[in-house]
């Protein structure tokens, strides 16, 4: 788990896009904002999701992914 996430790095709610994986696996993600030149992107739970099989998800939407918020950092205040 990637537990060095600084609390002020912006971070993204992803998941993996229909048709690439079965429902139960499209959990909600929560992805540190890429620089742009990374082929996969690494979850603060450790998954890696392709660029092109990432869905940006503008809210929550469907079943979270407990690790990553259990590690996600506090929000702003």
């Amino acid at each position: 788990m990637n537990f060095s996430q600084r609390s002020h790095d912006p971070v993204l709610l992803v998941r993996k896009r229909g048709g690439f994986e079965g429902e139960w696996e499209r959990s909600c993600h929560l992805v540190p904002l890429p620089d742009g030149t990374q082929s996969a992107l690494l979850t603060l739970c450790g998954e890696r999701i392709d660029v092109g099989s990432a869905e940006l998800l503008p809210e929550p939407e469907g079943m979270p992914c407990v690790a990553c918020l259990l590690v996600a950092p506090p929000p702003r205040t």
